[in-house]
């Protein structure tokens, strides 16, 4: 090379020496971003959707924590209100001949599923619509009421979560109650008819425990609540137990003034109860069950068929105690029982 050349001919000549390295680290972070970015984006929703809510009971303040377990775990799993997600909510107002007309008009709006709390409110959907899914929020006996064919392979188009706790669960709560109330010896039942409830599981776990059960008349409406009261207490009820079916979730502020008044400790079988003033409960956690729930609806969302997604029986339970409620009864909560709380109203 002539030696009056100029010197950025040399640069020039050693620039793809120089890049080399740069380059190909560059294409690595590429490639390396492109495998990696299919598999992200396969967990974000590609569309938006309206899903409906439908509820027998109107919401209380205790339905928060439950209702943000739900739109929270949504949100975990990319449907975010406001984004991608519109969320329809009807309530019957305790109106069980009302849920069938919400019904209809979710189908109408239309949604993209239904979510339904509770065997009427299950059953309304599920007569508005053969096609749409539909996922459980807690129903006792899916099968029993004819919601699923069975809990293994529900059919059509609805599954979900059954809040049933199963028949063990009547022991622990006599047990409990008589961990309270040591001396207690008879202890006032109160059904209805609408629950279909078997009583039996709760006959064993009494006889077992050294109680007698005393089994209210069917039960629905106020002055039939009050007048089942008076006959408990005439029998020598010492203590009720009121479990959850849809006749005494309705009427909870009114089962919960009664015990006071009557002066009977009472086990119940959500802690709705215990928030309204009552003395304890125990029962499916419906914190977790509407976690579930966001859960059904997702793989929903994402393609799976109700039909192939079996019914979840709970698994979680949770103690609550009213502490103000003990002492009115002049009842102190034993060591035993509070190690083992969950949900305490002081």
């Amino acid at each position: 090379m002539d030696k009056g050349a100029p010197s950025h001919l040399g640069d020039r000549a050693a620039t793809p020496a120089k890049v080399a390295l740069p380059v190909l680290v560059l294409l690595i972070l590429v490639l390396g971003l492109a495998s990696i970015l299919p598999e992200a984006s396969a967990g974000a929703p590609a569309r938006s959707v309206r899903i409906g809510y439908l509820a027998l009971v109107s919401p209380t303040t205790e339905m928060v924590p439950i209702w943000n377990a739900f739109v929270g775990r949504l949100a975990e799993l990319g449907w975010v209100q406001g984004r991608n997600l519109v969320l329809e909510s009807r309530y019957a107002d305790g109106r069980a001949e009302r849920l069938r007309a919400l019904a209809d008009e979710l189908v109408r709006l239309p949604v993209d599923l239904i979510v339904a709390s509770g065997v009427s409110a299950v059953l309304a959907a599920k007569a508005a619509t053969s096609t749409i899914p539909i996922v459980i929020a807690g129903a006792s006996d899916p099968v029993g009421f004819g919601l699923v064919q069975s809990l293994a392979h529900p059919g059509a188009n609805v599954t979900g979560l059954s809040d049933s706790p199963g028949r063990e669960i009547e022991g622990k709560r006599l047990e409990l109650l008589k961990e309270v109330a040591p001396r207690l010896s008879r202890v006032a039942l109160i059904l209805d008819s609408t629950s279909r409830r078997d009583p039996e599981p709760t006959y064993a776990a009494a006889k077992t425990l050294g109680l007698t059960l005393l089994v209210s008349p069917e039960t629905a409406a106020p002055d039939e609540f009050q007048r089942t009261f008076l006959g408990l207490t005439r029998d020598g009820a010492q203590a009720l137990y009121a479990p959850e079916t849809p006749v005494n979730a309705r009427h909870r502020d009114l089962i919960v003034a009664l015990a006071a008044k009557h002066h009977l400790p009472a086990m119940y079988g959500s802690r709705e109860f215990v928030d309204a003033g009552g003395l304890m409960s125990y029962g499916t956690s419906f914190v977790h069950l509407y976690g579930q729930a966001a859960t059904y609806v997702d793989r929903i969302l994402r393609g799976a068929r109700p039909a192939d997604l079996p019914v979840e029986l709970p698994s979680r339970f949770e103690l609550a105690v009213n502490l103000r409620a003990a002492a009115t009864l002049g009842l102190t909560m034993p060591r035993s029982v509070l190690i083992r709380v969950d949900h305490v109203v002081r």
